[in-house]
């Protein structure tokens, strides 16, 4: 008996298995989303994907045939849509299948695998892949279960355990590593680059420690200006970014750009006219929005790895509510594994049903010199017929499967 040929698969890269370098090319942006997930469902070997990629993480779930390799999968887009080679990368990628799959991503929604333990950032970026996959139909029976049921565990261990109290986003725990540095500053001028949720996060943040003198700057100037508006500030294109670095004691910078947008040219000027200027830039993006090869004194450059060390020192005090999500996550995973275990091994699910009831239409079709009344017994007794096959060809692939596994 030939077993189930489809299955869950999961193949990613994150925080904890690469440096930010090794992500950067990796990395997918807001804008491209629709079409990647399009591309990456087009390929032959896939069925069902949702693609998630935010700053610390890479991660397809796809569902694929039994003997389909992973990595391979992945390799192979990649070498289509950006035209690079990440083979060098395998044993930077994590894989997994079926429950496991399933696990991980339930621990991702509930914060536990995040760079900060609990935060809730990773919630929405969940929803926003989802709609994102939703959007070229690139999701099916199988995902669109799968995703109902983790933003209900997510939903869950939040309001139910500790381990989202008092927790922050990743934008929030910038601000708390720049607090100290904040204070040597008198009244900073503090630029915000970009206008996205996580430059949202710093600026409210800010805003609550009493800080207002702000500037933002993005693509899109009136974008910009009208997010200044909410803390009566000025809003800039890109363009205007000289002039603002140069006033700036500050600078936050979380843009979807391809490319470095604050170099040595720009900084250059800035410090050969004051050389006492003292300037800390925060650079929240992947890629990397700043790109610098020159030393100046009073210059400090934080991005996501060191924010990673900063975050190292404070995750313990949440860590201890981490069992307690956990039990919750096991009896949602065993819930949702015996639903996938039975609509995976359905013929319908396998197209199969297709085949049957071409087959019996085929039949049907040489009774025409029948009776419409005798035909139509023949219609209904054959429909129940295949239904029960069916049912028992499941019933047996599922025992079969799990002998050989």
């Amino acid at each position: 008996m030939i077993p189930c040929s489809w299955r869950l698969y999961l193949c990613g890269i994150n925080h904890t298995t690469s440096s930010l370098e090794e992500r950067e090319p990796l990395q997918i942006n807001h804008e491209d989303m629709a079409s990647v997930n399009a591309a990456f469902v087009d390929m032959v070997e896939i069925k069902e994907s949702l693609i998630l990629s935010t700053c610390n993480r890479i991660e397809f779930y796809f569902i694929a045939g039994a003997k389909d390799e992973a990595f391979k999968i992945i390799a192979e887009f990649y070498r289509n849509f950006r035209k690079i080679d990440i083979s060098g990368l395998k044993d930077k990628f994590y894989f997994s299948k079926d429950k496991d799959a399933v696990e991980h991503i339930f621990r991702v929604a509930a914060g536990i695998e995040s760079m900060v333990i609990g935060e809730n950032q990773i919630f929405g970026q969940i929803k926003d892949a989802y709609r994102s996959a939703c959007a070229v139909k690139s999701t099916g029976k199988i995902l669109h279960r799968l995703l109902h049921q983790t933003f209900r565990i997510g939903k869950q261990v939040r309001t139910e355990t500790e381990l989202g109290k008092g927790a922050c986003s990743v934008s929030s725990a910038t601000i708390d590593m720049l607090r100290t540095k904040l204070q040597e500053f008198d009244n900073p001028v503090i630029l915000f680059i970009g206008i996205n949720r996580m430059i949202s996060l710093a600026a409210s943040g800010l805003h609550r420690l009493r800080y207002n003198n702000f500037l933002f700057a993005n693509r899109t100037r009136e974008k910009a200006a009208d997010f200044a508006r909410h803390y009566n500030s000025g809003g800039y294109g890109l363009d205007s970014l000289p002039e603002l670095i140069n006033k700036s004691d500050i600078v936050i910078s979380c843009t979807g750009s391809g490319s470095a947008i604050i170099d040595d040219d720009m900084l250059k000027p800035v410090f050969a006219e004051n050389s006492e200027k003292k300037m800390l830039i925060a650079d929240m993006a992947v890629p990397r929005d700043v790109e610098v090869n020159t030393v100046y004194d009073g210059l400090e450059i934080y991005d996501l790895d060191t924010v990673r060390d900063f975050l190292k020192e404070q995750e313990a005090k949440r860590r201890h509510a981490i069992p307690d999500a956990e039990k919750l996550i096991k009896r949602r995973l065993e819930q949702f594994m015996y639903w996938y275990e039975h609509i995976r091994h359905e013929p319908g699910y396998n197209g199969l049903a297709e085949a049957f009831e071409k087959i019996r239409l085929e039949t049907l079709g040489g009774l025409n010199s029948l009776p419409e009344e005798t035909k139509a017994v023949f219609d209904r007794v054959s429909r129940q017929m295949m239904e029960r096959m069916m049912q028992v060809k499941s019933r047996v692939e599922a025992r079969a499967e799990k002998t050989e596994s």
